[in-house]
Parts: structure tokens; sequence; C-alpha cells
């Protein structure tokens, strides 16, 4: 190999015209340049290569292969077979053969990785009381039901040495302050990680050991009713060290331990008390079972390498467990309509009232019989629960907030959006309300399309709701519905949508902890509305347990951090890689043992990933990599850096529809928009596929690498020349803007005098630079990233989303033109929130020259900004701004003061039907006032405030 080193960095290319390039580009105004070049030249022994052991499989491509075809394509083993037979036919003549040719070998191949080797175990349990000695013992008394799992400290090993998570792990409990104000993220900033190690340390024998919160999550699913009634009830495993960015993004943040049995019988048999309790009984000994290997060390360190590559000594404590409401019943032994977390009265349960704990319940089982404690307490007499068996475990203490279920699905569906279709019924009658409901689903349709955002094209009405319908829907439900209902039902919904937001954030401070409580008293008040409506009078109208929980998540944020990082939506979208897809590869006969199989190679494969990439043989693809061998280049850089590029370093040139696809954008699929997807427990993950994204899934998504901060960039190609003149004077006239040469003009006049003084119309074009009339470029889209944790983010934090500006948009079922909206940084470092941004919808991306000099620019038509929020709906509101004759105010603006997309919702005069020539790729060009929408991600939610 040969290669040319630079003398002024130490830069290696493998050419001396690469050279030339880097120093011209990199060292242009450095001394020192006439220093000799010094040649480089190295040969590698041909085979002992170090790096090159791909086994068990025979090679790079025998190792992807494997990989495309078990985890992406899962393809059955007959269809394997005819692929690799097809192949096999292709070579033949060739004299080779594919490195697999029987779906026999890719399975011995997968079997013969040792990482990532967690063999499955099992253990029968079953009922250990009395049987009746009168009457007929029932079945599921002398039945075995077995309980499969993998040893949770082998689990938690290769979690630690994972070095996936190196530098996204917290070694110790923290608390972290920003300007002397204390704020919770990441689980072990939370109050009970640092109880936990407070209680540890008082053992000097522990000083110095690393603290590994065990977190569970546990819930039944259902994979297919058509062929009856499938029922997994999956335990998902994970640790509290684990960033909660990563642990929602990452597959191997949360991993599958074990399924818990499930008991079953006659419908005689098991409607009755002492089955019931059997079940709870069999769950909680079924979960101490699997995590029994781990007791020893929760007293005694454990020596674990974790990612960083260091050992350890490491102290194991049960933590959260993550879990609906009906689940969350069940591990805390107490009846169904219960608070899990506090001993308030099913009838009244928004009265406050002390915490549960396990000492608590231990007393009272003391002291009471049966009834009273059912029916003062609301507990479950019976056998204890699995935290019982552990040193420092309280299952009410671990018992968390669930964001899908308890406010997505359970407060906003369930509640609120019955609520108001109920009312709407009280006060118009039946086919009254049902007219208002069909015109509010009308509106719900015309929302603006926005990268991610589904778009309901018959409204909410469908039969089937998933986590993702409640999502979508909440970002675009508020301004449909404030003509038809009062006032204060308009603020319920906009309280509890503050609630939600606030609770989803990925750093919560005690400022928010107590916009939190604002919030929720808000909520509180308002919702009297449906008192003696649609609700019975008084607490015990809303007195329900999903509700409930909400008075309960600024003590579960305080100890346990944000909520984001243990919500159940992590656990559902795992059903779908842990236990529905294995389930359908299955043949659908005892298919828990092949789940099991299936699920032990696809966890040897990602280990096998994650170690070969550790090596760095996964650098490059597999086809690139052989060319190289071919060729006989390095595996060193082929400086193929910004540096030797020929690309345009402001825009993207990629492949596709405009070609919206940068480099550092993540695969993005099964999740939603906290990194999951949900299925709500059925197979049919969607009735309604219709109703998705206009835009495909690459407009947004996690950003894996790019830049720290905010960047906006053109993507796509550029538009055909013989789609646009050459100069900004014939692209005016082309596109109905006049004025365009005059408007870059007087842009151009701020960005040569970024300290000038004189407002914007009193500068007069004579005192602007002449623009020479060379090439322009046009793009139809921008990527704007940004840094948006709360967002389902890359590792970094950093979020991706296109801004469209485009005469025709394909996409959808009403093609037509898109012009996209934005936020822009007004450059007023003392103001914050929508003080200091404007909102603007982009007509043209451009780009032109001037004195060498290339300004990427955005043509904007301006809005103006309210002085206040709207105080029904806590939503900013804009109009398009005009100046002399109704003539729209524009502007020419650097892509740079962009901050990202704006999404707006039109303000509905009244509730008189809408014109049905009004959809929803005209609407922002028909309404007169709109709403800036803050709900349409969490980072909008955090800056448009």
């Amino acid at each position: 190999m040969v290669s040319f080193q630079c003398p002024q960095c130490d830069r290696r290319c493998k050419s001396l015209s690469g050279l030339t390039r880097h120093q011209d580009s990199v060292h242009r105004n450095d001394p020192g340049l006439n220093i000799p070049v010094t040649e480089l030249r190295k040969i590698y022994h041909p085979n002992l290569t170090a790096n090159d052991d791909w086994s068990p499989f025979a090679s790079r491509a025998g190792f992807e292969l494997a990989e495309f075809l078990f985890t992406e394509a899962e393809l059955s083993q007959k269809k394997i077979d005819k692929l690799l037979e097809l192949w096999v036919a292709t070579l033949l003549p060739h004299g080779s053969s594919p490195p697999i040719t029987t779906h026999q070998q890719l399975h011995q191949q997968i079997d013969a990785v040792e990482l990532g080797n967690l063999r499955w175990e099992n253990t029968s349990l079953g009922y250990d009381g009395p049987l009746p000695e009168t009457t007929r013992v029932p079945e599921w008394m002398t039945a075995k039901y077995d309980v499969w799992y993998r040893d949770p400290r082998e689990v938690v090993k290769n979690m630690l040495s994972n070095t996936d998570f190196n530098g996204h792990m917290d070694y110790t409990a923290y608390q972290e302050f920003n300007s002397e104000k204390r704020q919770y993220g990441n689980m072990m900033s939370g109050d009970w990680s640092w109880r936990q190690s407070d209680d540890i340390a008082q053992d000097p024998s522990t000083h110095g050991s690393m603290f590994v919160p065990i977190i569970l999550g546990s819930d039944k699913t259902t994979v297919s009713v058509a062929t009856g009634q499938n029922d997994f009830h999956p335990v998902y495993f994970s640790i509290g060290n684990i960033q909660n960015h990563i642990r929602r993004a990452h597959k191997n943040g949360l991993v599958l331990l074990g399924f818990l049995p499930i008991p079953k019988g006659a419908k005689k048999d098991t409607d009755t008390e002492e089955f019931r309790n059997f079940r709870r009984d069999l769950t909680h000994r079924s979960i101490a079972t699997m995590l029994l290997r781990l007791k020893p060390f929760m007293t005694n360190p454990d020596i674990i390498q974790c990612p960083d590559r260091y050992f350890r000594r490491v102290i194991y404590g049960l933590g959260p467990h993550i879990s609906d409401y009906p689940e969350q019943a069940a591990l805390g032994w107490i009846l169904y309509g219960w608070c899990p977390t506090c001993l308030a009265h099913p009838d009244s349960l928004d009265t406050p009232c002390p915490h549960r704990s396990a000492v608590h319940t231990d007393v009272l089982l003391g002291l009471h019989d049966d009834e009273t404690l059912r029916r003062l307490y609301g507990i479950v007499p019976g056998a204890m629960p699995y935290t019982g068996y552990f040193p420092r475990a309280d299952i009410y203490e671990n018992i968390t907030p669930d964001l899908l279920h308890q406010l997505i699905k359970g407060v906003y569906k369930d509640h609120l959006v019955e609520w108001v279709g109920k009312l709407l019924e009280h006060v118009h009658g039946i086919a009254g309300g049902a007219r208002a409901i069909d015109e509010i689903d009308r509106r719900i349709a015309l929302a603006p399309p926005y990268p991610g955002l589904r778009r309901f094209k018959q409204g909410r009405g469908f039969s089937q709701w998933t986590g993702d319908d409640s999502k979508a829907l909440m970002k675009v439900y508020l301004n449909a519905i404030q003509a038809f209902v009062p006032p204060e039902v308009v603020k319920t919904v906009s309280a509890f949508l503050e609630f939600c937001y606030i609770a989803r954030r990925n750093i919560i401070t005690e400022d928010s902890l107590e916009q939190l409580n604002i919030a929720l008293h808000n909520f509180h008040q308002s919702h009297q509305i449906f008192s003696g409506t649609v609700r019975g009078e008084g607490l015990s109208g809303f007195s329900l347990p999903r509700q409930h929980a909400m008075v309960h998540y600024y003590d579960h944020i305080k100890n346990f951090g944000s909520p984001n990082g243990l919500c159940s939506s992590i656990t559902e979208s795992k059903h779908i890689a842990a236990v529905k897809r294995p389930w359908r590869r299955s043949n659908k006969h005892a298919p828990l043992q092949q789940m099991l199989r299936t699920n032990e190679r696809l966890d040897k494969i990602a280990a096998a990933r994650v170690d070969f990439t550790a090596r760095g043989m996964l650098a490059d693809s597999c086809l690139v990599q052989v060319i190289r061998d071919i060729l006989g280049s390095s595996e060193d850089s082929m400086d193929e850096d910004s540096s030797d590029s020929e690309t345009d370093s402001d825009s993207y040139e990629e492949d596709g529809l405009d070609g919206e696809n940068p480099p550092s954008n993540s695969n993005n699929t099964d999740h939603n928009t906290d990194g999951s997807r949900d299925s709500d427990n059925n197979d049919n993950d969607n009735d309604h596929s219709d109703d998705h994204h206009d835009n495909d899934d690459d407009d947004h998504g996690p950003v894996e690498s790019g830049p720290l901060m905010n960047e906006v960039r053109f993507v796509g190609r550029k538009a055909a020349r013989k789609d646009y003149p050459p100069s900004l004077r014939a692209i005016g006239l082309k596109i109905g803007q006049h004025n365009l040469l005059d408007l870059t003009r007087r842009f151009l006049h701020y960005q040569l005098n970024p300290t000038s003084t004189i407002e914007p119309n009193h500068l007069t074009l004579a005192e602007c630079p002449m623009i020479r009339e060379s090439r322009v470029s046009i793009y139809h889209s921008a990527a704007a990233m940004f840094r948006a944790p709360s967002n389902p983010s890359g590792p970094g934090g950093m979020y991706r989303e296109v801004i469209r500006s485009t005469p025709f948009w394909p996409r959808g079922d009403i093609p037509g033109p898109r012009r996209d909206c934005v936020f822009v940084d007004m450059g007023d470092s003392g103001s914050v929130g929508m003080k200091g941004l404007l909102v603007a919808r982009v007509y043209l991306f451009f780009r032109f020259s001037h004195s060498g000099v290339d300004y990427p620019c955005a043509l904007v038509h301006w809005f103006t900004t309210s002085d206040e929020p709207d105080p029904d709906t806590n939503l900013w509101i804009v109009q398009p701004e005009t100046i002399r004759h109704g003539v729209r105010h524009m502007g020419v603006i650097h892509i740079d003061s962009i901050v990202r997309g704006a999404h707006l919702l039109p303000r509905f005069p009244s509730d008189a039907p809408v014109y049905r020539e009004i959809n929803y790729t005209n609407v922002l060009d028909l309404f007169s006032s709109f709403y800036v929408n803050k709900y349409i991600d969490h980072h909008a939610f955090e800056i448009a405030f």
C-alpha cells in the first residue's frame, strides 16, 4: 500500500492529488507547505491478517447473508432453500458457490456463534396449597407450568460488556443541577438510585462498587385472534445504568428475559377467587425464580466488564417494573380499581392519601382479617410479591408511571375523546352529535402535511385504536373541536396535553415539575365541565385509576427520572421482534420452543455484529470491501472526506424522489414517536393502513451521526435546468414573485454588512449590491438536523426532518404543490420561546454565488405572531403578513437562520361546515389565521412556548 502523509497534520491520503486537495482546503494559509512530502509504504502479511476472522461464517459475505436471511428478510425455510438453489445454479457454471447453500447450513453457522450464547432454562411450578377433599380437584391444581428464562446474571454481563453502550452508561447515582436547580433525566439521576446507594454503602465492603438497578417489564400479548387465542406473557430485562434515549432507541437496551406461564382451565374452575390468587402467586414465584441467581450479588459485589472495557465490582438491586394498570394491580396484590401506589379509595381516588409500602402492607396483613383488607385497603390477601424474596425491594415503590397506557391510551383516548363525543350527543342529541363529530373528523383531515404526521383521511372514526393512532390524533385534535364545545372542554384537553408533553420530556427540571403541577391543577379544575353530563357528580365521577395516576407523576419523576425511559411503549415494541415475528415464523405447533430458538439465534447474530463492528471489520459495505481486496487497496481511509470530495458541502446528492436521504439518517422502521411501534396486542397492527403518513419514513428520524448542533442543508438533486430559467429575475417571473431579485439584493446587503443599522423598510435598492446574473440552483427540499433528545433521536440526541417547497408533491392522495412552514431564529439571544422565533412559509429554496461565495437561501412568506398564546388552547396564533393592497410580505433568508420545520393548524371561525373544495394541500392558502402546533413533536413543544 502506498500513501502520502501530510506534513502539517499527519493526514494520510491515498494519492498525491488527494494530498494536494487536502492541503489546499485545510492548510491554505498555513506556513511550511514546501516541506517535502514523505511517501509511506507498508506491506501487510497476506495470511495472518488479524481482523479477517469471520468464524463461524466463511466470510463477511457469509455473515451478512446469514444476517439478511434470518434477521431482515425472515424467509421461511422453503423460500431460503429456493433462493439459495437459484444462486447455486447461477454460480455452478463458473465453478463457484454461495457462502451458504441450505437453510440447515444457515442455522448451523448461527448456532455455532459463541457470543450472545444465552441458553434457555426452564423450571416447573404449580399449585402448592391444600386440595379439596369433598369436591372434584380442578385440573389447574395438579398441573405443572413451565417457566422459561435465561440466566439474568449472564444477561447483565452481556449488556454491560456491549461496546455500543460506551459513553451512554451511568456508572453511579448522581444529582444533576442546572443554574442551581435540580433536573431529572436518566434513571440514575433520580432520588431512588441515590437512596439505594446510601443503603448499600452502609456496608463498607461495598464502597467503590457500581450500583446496577434491574428494570423489568411484563405485559401479556395476543399474537393472533384469528387462529385461536394465542397468548404469551414475556418478561423483559434492562438495567438503569443505560441512558434513557439508548433504551428507547437501541434494540439491545431491553432484552427478553423469559416467559411467564399462563394457567388455563375450564371456566367453572377458573372463575373463582382461589384460581385468581393462584395465578397471581404463580406470576410472582415465576419472576422470583428468574431473578434468583442475582440475589447473592445484591449484597456482595459481582465482577463485571463494562462497555469502557474496565472491570468493576457491581451490586444489583430490583428497580422499576414497567407494566400497564391490570398488570400493576396483579403485581401489587391489590383489587382492580384501587391505586397500586397509594391507599386512596376507588370511590374518591383523587383524595390525598399516604403511599403504600411493603412494610405498611405487612403490618396490615397482621392486623386485619381478609374482608377488612379488601374493603378498607384494597389488598388481596395471599403470598408475598416477588420483591419480598430480595433485599431492599418494595413492589409499591417500583411500580412506575406508564405514559402509553395511563396517559395516551387511557386519559386521552378512553376518557377525553369519548367524553367529548358523549357531550356532543348530550347537547345536540344523537343525530346532531353525529353531525358534529363528522365535521370534527373533516377538520382533523385538513391538517397540513408534516414529516411523520399521520393523516386521518376519515377523521378519528376507526374501529381499532393503537398507541400510534392516539399519539397522532393528539397532535391535530385541539383546533378541530374548539368551535363545537364549551371553552372549558378545550381548556381540559389543552391542560392534559401540557401535562403529557411535559412528562414526556427527556430532561425535566424543577421548573418543569412546577409546570406539571400547574397543568394537573388546570386539568382537574376544567374537567368539571363533564360532571353531571357524561360523568357522575363529584369526585366519584372522575375516580379512574389511569387518570388518578397523574397525581403520582411528580413523585415518580423525582424517584426515577424522566418517564419516557420507563414507558411500556418500549416493551410493546419489543413484542414485535421477540414474540410476534418469531411466532409467525413458527409452524404454530408448540410454538414457544421454536420462538425461544429464534430469539436465541437473533441474539447471536446481534452479538456477532457488535463484535465485528468493534474490530473494525464492517466499516464499509461488503461490496466496497470486496472491490478493495480485488484492487489490492488498504483497509485504511481512502481519503473520502470533504477535502477530497467533489460534492456540494451544503447539500446531499442522493437517489430517490427528491433524493432526500442524508447518509447520517438511520433506518427508522417499526418505530413510533417514542422509538417504538404499538400494535395494541393484536396481530393486525392497524386496520386503517391507508391513513398513514403521506411521507415516507426517510422524511424524519434519528441521526446516528452528524452535526452536534442545529444545521440545515439542501437535500436531493438540483431542480432540472429545463424547469427553471438560469437567472434570479427570470425565476421570479416564472414563480410569480417579480421582486425576487430585489429581495435577494436586500438579503445580500445584510450578509455583507452584518452590523448594518438600516431598518429593512428604509433600505433602498441603490444601497444594495448588484448580483451578477450567474447560474442559480433550485432545490425542492432541505433537511433540518437539530438536537432533540425528547424525540426518538440517535445516540447523540440528534433528529432530522425534511422541509419541502415544491410545485408538485406526488405523495398522498391529492397531488399538488407543497410549501412547508419553518421557525426562523430572530437572532435575539435575550428572547426565549416564540418571543425569539418567527414563523414563515417557504416558497423557494435556491443558491446563488456572489464574489466567489455561495449563499444557500430561502424565499419565504412571513407570518405575524400574536402577543400572547390563545387562552383556551394555549397555542400561539399567526396570520399571513401582507403589505400594500394585500400583497404577501416576502423575504429572502439564509437557510442557516432556519431552526426547523413548523406545523400550522387552521383556526376555524365557527362550527359551520367547511367548504368541500378545501383540503389539506390548500388549507394554508385559504385560511387567514392559524395556530402554531407545538404538539407536532416534543422538540416543537420545548421551543414554541
